[in-house]
């Protein structure tokens, strides 16, 4: 007989170990929530690209600053024809073209401004990276102790089928029940196989996102209830965030900024450039030097297209920031409302219900062993059994995934 220890008693005594065979393999990696959340933003492969991203928008303020044009150098020469001889003109002239309308500042204003969109949009990678890690380490937890229900289970069918056994040599019941336990045994094992098959799959989706090498094993250390009823964690400090303060809202903001400096540049297109230059001419035996003034009216192109674009563009970040904040206020709202009534009925089951029926079953399967109680009401209570406390670690996984979703929307860093 395996008797089990309630998940109300075993909040307040240590939680069971991984299966010997799990803890004693080699070569695994341990790895707490903390840690998983720490080393995707400090190695999370996603994160390289957002950084290279930040790197190019770096380089683009530095291209902004440098003037747009280089001064142009024009040289003529040839022969001075007429009179009674002919002779050798040259001629040389240097300019360079001004902008007149602040058209430099206007552009590194956007090119700073996509800066900090970038910086804020790798910012939002951590955020979302951090999510999808700590999804699938409670998804890990999960199977985790779906795996230890499995072998539970699967000990008490063995130990039912040996009872039915014996009592079938004996005579007392039939090959009918023998026959049954037997089967309930296998359907047990491949269970647990089934189990153990997910498992090392969400350890294999965690470690890719966490940029382990291939054939890294992890070991996840961590309690499921602890995460899904005091949820420490993974709330972090809540009081420290604000929807507002969240970086894909920061990033939209300063795409707002970027597509006004480029309106203001399309706008400074309307001021006339001016070119300041200074000629030499050699004409015949005379030197002669001259000033050069050149002006480029703004008749046709005045930046007209620059400013509807960007205006355009502001228009659509403005909309975009508008419905992402309206969004994360609906989400961060229902999003407590779930965790507030998933962590309830996870506390209510395990209170009210679940240990009651752990008593139940060990109070069946000595009966039952002694020879008074049927085989059918032991299977059917520890079907029963089983059924609860998969329907308890299911209310636990929706309680802690949702304090993950919780804390993404919300911006908060455990």
């Amino acid at each position: 007989m395996l008797a089990w220890a309630s998940p109300a008693r075993a909040s307040q005594a240590p939680q069971p170990q991984p299966a010997p065979t799990d803890a004693a393999e080699p070569g695994r990696v341990p790895l707490t929530y903390a840690q998983a959340v720490e080393r995707a933003r400090a190695h999370g492969p996603t994160l390289a690209v957002a950084e290279a991203r930040v790197a190019e928008a770096r380089a683009q303020v530095e291209a902004a600053e440098v003037y747009p044009t280089n001064p142009q150098v024009m040289v003529s020469a040839g022969p001075r024809l007429g009179g009674e001889q002919t002779r050798a003109q040259v001629g040389v002239r240097a300019t360079q073209w001004l902008e007149t309308g602040g058209q430099r500042g206007h552009r590194v204003d956007a090119a700073e401004a996509r800066v900090e969109a970038s910086a804020a949009r790798r910012e939002d990678a951590a955020r979302l990276l951090t999510r999808e890690v700590g999804l699938a380490f409670v998804e890990g937890l999960y199977w985790q102790r779906r795996v230890e229900i499995a072998v539970d289970k699967l000990a008490l069918a063995q130990a039912a089928e040996g009872v039915a056994r014996r009592r079938h040599e004996l005579g007392d019941v039939g090959g009918l029940e023998e026959s049954s336990a037997a089967l309930a045994s296998a359907h047990a094992a491949l269970e647990l196989e089934r189990d153990r098959a997910r498992l090392e799959r969400v350890e294999g989706q965690l470690s890719a996102l966490l940029g382990y090498a291939a054939g890294t094993r992890l070991e996840l250390v961590g309690d499921l209830r602890e995460l899904a009823v005091e949820g420490t964690a993974i709330d972090g400090n809540p009081g420290a965030a604000s929807l507002e303060a969240r970086p894909d809202l920061r990033a939209l903001e300063a795409e707002g900024r970027r597509a006004q400096a480029r309106e203001a540049l399309g706008r400074s297109e309307r001021a006339p450039k001016v070119a300041l230059g200074l000629g030499y001419t050699l004409e015949e035996s005379e030197h002669v030097v001259l000033g050069v003034v050149g002006i480029a009216l703004p008749v046709f192109a005045r930046g007209q297209g620059e400013v509807a674009v960007a205006r355009a563009e502001a228009a659509q970040v403005d909309a975009a920031l508008e419905a992402t904040r309206s969004a994360a206020a609906v989400a961060a709202d229902t999003g407590e409302a779930f965790v507030r009534r998933a962590t309830d009925a996870a506390l209510q089951f395990e209170r009210d219900g679940l240990a009651q029926l752990e008593r139940t079953a060990e109070l069946t399967t000595v009966g039952y062993d002694k020879g008074a109680v049927a085989y059918d009401a032991v299977l059917v209570v520890r079907l029963e059994l089983v059924a609860a406390r998969l329907d308890y670690i299911d209310l636990l996984h929706a309680a802690a995934a949702a304090r993950v979703e919780l804390a993404a929307t919300k911006g908060v860093q455990p």
